[in-house]
């Protein structure tokens, strides 16, 4: 082990005994008096800042100790939040309260012991694309940079390198990605701001313009030629198309099916697991089981008619741990290989080729043209809210337009109690 790896791993090990020494402080401080939860949720985030019983919030911090060690508090008081954090935080660092002066740690050091922070807390996955993000874009430019030079300007400048890189061998970031950065860099430096290595700051970054990729549902004519292409050899992994735009279940999901997961005799779908590919450690990738992307993610969903009698005259004498596509109680079938699928089996059955999401698009389409209320979609495509359903999916057609304009003018004219208006 070189000189460096050892003063890094010495880094690591001291971050992490600091790490979990301050979430042991935070719950056994012995000048807490206050019990409400709202207390408990500012003090687990470091903050010291409560409400008040008159509407006001107040902010503490340790102003000085005597020769005795006893401490001396200090306070903010406010009827904003915000400005009373703001306030605490310059306090807080008047007093020293922020190690302001360590210089031998650098931000790959700092980086990895918060990632490794959230190895437990996140699924395997987001792991994994945490992992991918900080290594691919992140540590390149700020690897060696000492944690206490970290400061707006210089971060906001390295942001923008991280976006717009000047080798010109790699293309600048799209809003996504840069996004993604920038909210992973403030959360490192809010992970540094709480071991008390750097004082809290607001990073503010222009992202690049967001570019609406809106994904063309697929026309009646396509959905019935899809359909019928299905019926003439209805095999599961065929059977998986029509999941997606009669049920709107993802791809993932879709992959993660066991024949148990289907009730026939209620005519109900479970959504349980879903299958997915990640990025390992080693430059590999592997195939991950977990759960659904999110707890509404979770559900139950009733199977049409048509697509129940499929699915019975295929069930035959498969075990429930069967899975779906595959065949196999081995191993499910991945995304990436029912990619392929997919794309074989629309260019047979005369359908346009498009991604496998926009059959999940179609459903949502077409549950909105049938008059479906946004609540009841939402919970169908698994949706922690229905604004993330307004804000995905609904991109009402001319025809849906039409007969909404219609309704609301009918509607109108029955109000003024008469016919249509006579224009002259």
């Amino acid at each position: 082990m070189t000189p460096r790896e050892r003063l890094q791993r010495s880094q690591i090990r001291s971050l992490r005994l600091a790490h979990n020494a301050s979430k042991i402080g935070v719950w056994s401080n012995p000048g807490c008096k206050y019990d409400d939860k709202e207390v408990f949720s500012n003090m687990a985030k470091g903050e010291n800042i409560f409400k008040r019983k008159d509407g006001r919030w107040e902010g503490r911090y340790i102003k000085a100790r005597t020769a005795e060690g006893k401490i001396q508090w200090g306070y903010v008081y406010g009827t904003v939040y915000a400005e009373v954090k703001r306030v605490l935080i310059q306090k807080k660092a008047e007093a020293g309260f922020y190690n302001l002066k360590r210089t031998d740690l650098t931000f790959d050091a700092l980086a990895e012991v918060w990632l490794h922070s959230q190895r437990n807390a996140v699924k395997e996955s987001t792991y994994a694309h945490y992992s991918y993000t900080l290594h691919k874009y992140l540590l390149p430019v700020l690897s060696k940079v000492p944690v206490a030079s970290l400061e707006e300007s210089f971060l906001e400048q390295a942001m923008q390198q991280i976006i717009a890189p000047i080798d010109a061998a790699h293309k600048p970031l799209g809003n996504s990605s840069a996004r993604e950065c920038l909210s992973m860099l403030r959360r490192i430096c809010k992970y540094a701001a709480h071991l008390r290595l750097i004082r809290p700051m607001e990073l503010e970054v222009a992202l690049p313009k967001a570019i609406d990729k809106i994904s063309v549902p697929l026309s009646p004519a396509e959905q019935q030629r899809l359909y019928q292409y299905v019926q003439e050899d209805p095999t599961p992994r065929k059977i998986g198309l029509l999941l997606g735009v009669e049920l709107g279940l993802r791809i993932g999901e879709i992959c993660g099916l066991q024949w148990g997961d289907f009730d026939l005799k209620l005519g109900t779908l479970k959504i349980n697991r879903t299958v997915c590919r990640i990025s390992c450690e080693n430059g590999h990738t592997k195939v991950v089981i977990q759960t659904p992307k999110t707890r509404t993610s979770r559900r139950e969903i009733p199977i049409p008619k048509q697509l129940l009698i499929m699915l019975k005259k295929l069930r035959g004498c498969v075990s429930n741990a069967t899975w779906f596509l595959s065949g196999n109680e081995s191993k499910p079938t991945e995304p990436r290989c029912y990619r392929k699928s997919i794309k074989a089996y629309l260019k047979q059955s005369t359908v346009r080729q498009v991604r496998p999401h926009a059959l999940r698009h179609t459903f949502a389409t077409t549950c909105l043209q049938a008059g479906c209320d946004v609540k009841t979609l939402s919970e169908l495509l698994g949706h922690t809210n229905a604004n993330i359903t307004l804000q995905r999916y609904v991109h009402s057609d001319l025809t849906r337009k039409r007969r909404e304009m219609n309704r609301i003018f009918s509607h109108q004219v029955s109000m003024r109690g008469g016919d249509a208006l006579n224009i002259t």
